[in-house]
């Protein structure tokens, strides 16, 4: 395995964490008022889905460490372009380039893990990129937030900018192209509709939806739990911290064998019961400690199942069709962040926090995954 690969993995969704707290108050630096502001945000995740979708297609005919390339290229422009908009109007643009130019990166980059890892090893090679995703979500927030105050939001889009060179230059050094001249050749014999409709990659696409409607619903609705309790906004960033570690260390410790040991369907199940569990009672616990021992229950859940929905994803494809399956699985992600945040929107209207409700879907869903396993004719998916 190319360890390389990791870090390029930590600079692609550095992109995406290090906006998180300077994207609105640029927004408005810019003249926009709220509403334009969440259009802002959210357009972002929108185009994001579109780039995966093109990401996936493009990598399985190309190649993965050519899109790789393209991919970050177009991120090193996109980002200078952050340095000099000068309205709003500009910068909604930007993000629709922005987000497609992301999801560029994210289907190509676990394809090509997939492909050069070993069958038995797709778990845990899987849980290594969970440990990459969760420094670039324990780093990026940090370094948007200081660099923004000790400089400004354009420096900080500079700042990454550079970093995607570097990017640039070590898939140049370092990495290998994962398909052959074959594979890329007979790309068109899966189509879109099959991957879709694939039983076996339905219960992956259901993992990824169900997760991001957790994680959506947590970012939304933490920070009232936290509010509502009396306690300051560093608590909820405290409490999101301790999901991602829990999380970090069973991704990078030996534990990690449970990816090769057992099931990825078994292991996704008893995620989803977990993390639904979780949001069940962060709707009834009243302290703050049960509410940290609540996230630590939910870093087990989130663990559980991000290296498994992306072994099924590895198992039950091949070559020349992964990219394509990644794309589409990866849309699943933001589909299900952008409906975990406006359904916890919906239900906090009326109930005050949306956990309960939340925690509900998730076991719907669950049911959902039993649905599509039980259809699904692919023995090696167990």
């Amino acid at each position: 395995m190319n360890k390389f690969l990791y870090l390029i993995i930590v600079i692609c969704f550095l992109d995406l964490f290090v906006q998180l707290p300077i994207i609105t108050p640029f927004a408005l630096s810019l003249g926009a008022d709220e509403y334009t502001a969440g259009i802002i945000v959210a357009i972002y995740s929108l185009f994001n889905m579109v780039g995966n979708v093109f990401g996936g297609f493009l990598s399985d005919k190309f190649g993965r460490r050519n899109m790789l390339l393209f991919g970050m290229g177009l991120q090193i422009i996109i980002l200078l372009t952050y340095t000099v908009v000068p309205s709003v109007g500009l910068l909604i643009l930007i993000r629709i380039v922005h987000g497609f130019s992301s999801g560029l990166l994210t289907p190509a980059a676990f394809s090509l893990v997939a492909d050069i890892s070993k069958k038995s090893a797709i778990g845990r090679s899987m849980a290594l990129t969970g440990v990459s995703i969760g420094v670039a979500a324990v780093l990026g927030p940090a370094l948007g937030g200081i660099i923004s105050s000790q400089a400004s939001y354009q420096t900080v889009y500079f700042i990454m900018a550079v970093i995607f060179v570097f990017g640039t230059t070590l898939i140049l050094a370092a990495v290998k192209e994962s398909t052959t001249e074959h594979s890329r050749e007979i790309h068109y014999r899966t189509n879109f509709g099959q991957i879709i409709t694939r039983p076996s990659l339905i219960v992956a696409y259901i993992s990824a939806f169900t997760l991001m409607v957790s994680n959506g619903s947590l970012a939304f609705g933490l920070p009232l739990k936290v509010s509502g309790i009396g306690l300051s906004e560093q608590s909820t960033g405290a409490m999101l911290s301790v999901f991602g570690i829990v999380a970090i260390l069973i991704f990078a410790t030996p534990i990690n064998r449970i990816y090769s040991k057992y099931s990825p369907v078994a292991l996704v199940s008893s995620g989803i019961f977990i993390v639904g569990l979780a949001m069940v009672l962060l709707h009834v616990v009243p302290t703050v400690g049960l509410i940290y021992t609540v996230m630590v229950i939910y870093g087990v859940g989130f663990s559980f199942i991000f290296p498994s929905m992306n072994k099924i994803i590895g198992q039950n494809t091949e070559m020349h069709e992964r990219g394509k399956a990644n794309g589409v699985f990866y849309s699943f992600f933001s589909l299900g962040s952008v409906a975990g945040s406006y359904l916890s929107g919906i239900f906090a209207t009326y109930f005050e926090t949306p956990f309960l409700f939340i925690g509900l879907i998730l076991i719907i869903l669950l049911a959902a995954v039993q649905i599509a396993h039980k259809k699904s004719g692919f023995t090696h998916s167990l």
